[in-house]
């Protein structure tokens, strides 16, 4: 995949890596094969072909991520079934977390959103606190 990332962007480690990788995907496919959002879904921008596409244009434009990017980039497991089947190499992996990263820096996600992650790191990493939840939820 073509690249079109600044020269000062390519100073920090992380984009550098990211267009390395970017550079990397040959728009084959494989990986929509393996993608369990993707076989659900059906939706492409869903697939991690689809979600690269996303990426890439969110980081070469330092682009604020809208709703709509930042639901597809969400929606992703973070299995890494894609990279099993992937011939190039992608290592979707480092994308995915810069991505996400680039996101918790510069989109403000509505107030239940933010709720919701705040509830959830208070009780899924505490097994007391989980089962209590279970629990309530019966």
């Amino acid at each position: 995949m073509q690249t079109f990332f600044k020269p000062d962007q390519l100073i920090d480690p992380d984009f550098k890596r990211s267009n390395e990788i970017l550079r990397a995907c040959v728009h084959c496919g494989f990986c929509t094969a393996t993608c369990p959002t993707y076989q659900v879904l059906g939706d492409e921008l869903d697939s991690p072909r689809g979600r690269i596409y996303l990426i890439k244009d969110m980081l070469e434009n330092n682009r604020i991520p809208d709703a709509r990017t930042v639901k597809h980039i969400d929606r992703c497991l973070s299995c890494l079934a894609c990279m099993t089947t992937c011939p190039s190499g992608v290592h979707y992996m480092h994308l995915i977390d810069h991505a996400r990263a680039y996101i918790n820096d510069h989109y403000k996600r509505p107030w239940h959103d933010r709720a919701l992650r705040w509830v959830l790191a208070q009780v899924i990493p505490y097994p007391t606190r989980f089962r209590l939840a279970l629990l309530g939820a019966k």
